[in-house]
């Protein structure tokens, strides 16, 4: 097995480790511990945690500094995530218009590339958009940039637009996920009903987890992004409606433990509110119905100028809404059809950012591990989380970046870690105890 120039470990060691990291979600220390545990078999002597840690972050500098090529058909991804402490990092992905044309309009991790990663102290629509400034002089003006139109962002892309000839202006689209959730909660927030509907649910949750009922208990309300996530519940709710009109009382009495008698009163007492909320019920379901109808039109088919007359399409096949039914799938409407306006005639370009949102959310869960929850070196995974490993790319990226050049893209970036704060404090502190002495008598 060859091994990278300078490297003690073959190069189908390093992409196993990098692998478990990025794909298993497995910790440094985790992979430490299974190359320990096969000490003689896949190898003599296993990397260690922090070996397998420095891998990663060469690569990633390394997949982040190679050369990406000048085309006049990019699509940029742009979204801001924030964690705990004071950097933000800023991503922009790409993804060229002709690969959505072949493969669909839902790019997957590997159809996209990483063009930009600053982790930033300050970022505003100034800083957004000198990064997209410098990004199309190195690899052309994109046909089009899709975003959340968080408030930054979005200034930094507008900014940025006006700096572009007018005959070369940039389509600037809403992320349809995002765009459509802000509607469900324009809709439902002023309603007082759908807030004493969530605080039932949130009690009913408390009362059930600890008990014998626990399976029938709510999904849990995410305390960001809830409008993103409301099928779960109102399924819930439906399937709920369904048990209390229908229960076998011997199978339920069973999964409770309880006896049948008791079974039906128990059903009663912990669900039976929901019966006054069928009919909200049946019209909430049908905002997420047509929001539904609009995801997948968009996100399978593309965003176009006829796209809400497909969406409309869809929708025609059942009695007229009316009422506030009606009133909302206007909306939803008119939403697609203004964000589908800005596309070329005869044209599809991308309507979600779904792809960037699912690699942040990768990316959390496996920094989840740190126990920092900082924003630290571990972004430098990024990079890594949308590109195939092969051993010619792992040889060519440990032969080419240093450790000194990731330690020196750390400094420039992030500075010193929250541990190395930490521990300057700690030991600045122990010093001064030390040299001050014992009080004089």
């Amino acid at each position: 097995m060859s091994c990278a120039k300078g490297h003690l470990y073959p190069l189908l060691l390093v992409r196993l480790s990098l692998t478990w990291v990025c794909a298993a979600h497995t910790s440094y220390r985790g992979v430490a511990l299974i190359f320990s545990s096969l000490q003689g078999v896949v190898a003599a002597v296993g990397p260690c945690a922090e070996t397998i840690r420095l891998w990663l972050l060469r690569v990633g500098l390394f997949l982040l500094r190679r050369p990406v090529p000048r085309c006049s058909d990019w699509v940029f991804l742009v979204d801001l995530t924030i964690q705990l402490g004071e950097h933000k990092c800023l991503v922009i992905l790409g993804v060229r218009l002709s690969v959505l044309r072949r493969k669909g309009y839902s790019p997957a991790h590997h159809d996209v590339q990483v063009l930009s990663l600053a982790v930033l102290t300050r970022c505003n629509g100034e800083t957004v958009a000198a990064h997209l400034g410098t990004l199309s002089q190195r690899l052309g003006v994109p046909v089009q940039v899709v975003s959340d139109h968080s408030s930054d962002v979005l200034a930094g892309i507008r900014s940025w637009q006006r700096t572009q000839p007018v005959h070369q202006r940039v389509v600037d689209t809403y992320d349809i996920t995002h765009g459509l959730a802000i509607l469900l909660k324009n809709q439902l927030e002023p309603d007082a009903r759908w807030a004493s509907f969530v605080q039932a649910c949130q009690s009913t949750r408390q009362q059930l987890q600890q008990t014998a009922g626990s399976f029938l208990k709510p999904p849990a309300w995410r305390s960001k992004a809830r409008f993103l996530n409301l099928a779960s519940h109102l399924n819930w709710a439906n399937d709920m409606l369904i048990l209390l009109e229908g229960a076998d009382g011997a199978t339920l009495a069973e999964q409770l433990g309880v006896g049948e008698a008791e079974a039906a009163p128990w059903l009663e007492e912990k669900l039976g509110w929901l019966r006054a909320y069928a009919c909200e019920g049946r019209t909430w379901g049908y905002f997420q119905k047509v929001v539904n109808v609009a995801e997948k039109e968009i996100k399978e088919g593309g965003l176009s100028r006829t796209s809400w007359r497909r969406i409309k399409d869809r929708l025609e096949g059942e009695s007229p809404p009316v009422g506030t039914e009606k009133a909302f799938r206007e909306r939803v409407l008119s939403f697609v059809r203004k964000e589908g306006a800005k596309v070329p005639v005869r044209q599809k370009y991308l309507g979600s950012t779904d792809v960037l949102e699912s690699l942040f959310g990768k990316y959390k869960d496996l920094a989840a591990q740190a126990p920092c929850r900082e924003i630290t070196a571990n972004v430098l995974m990024i990079p890594l989380l949308v590109t195939s490993l092969t051993a010619d790319l792992l040889r060519q990226a440990l032969e080419t970046v240093r450790a000194q050049d990731v330690e020196e893209w750390l400094d420039e970036h992030l500075g010193p870690s929250p541990r190395k704060k930490k521990r300057a404090a700690l030991t600045a502190a122990r010093s001064s105890n030390t040299h001050e002495g014992p009080e004089s008598a």
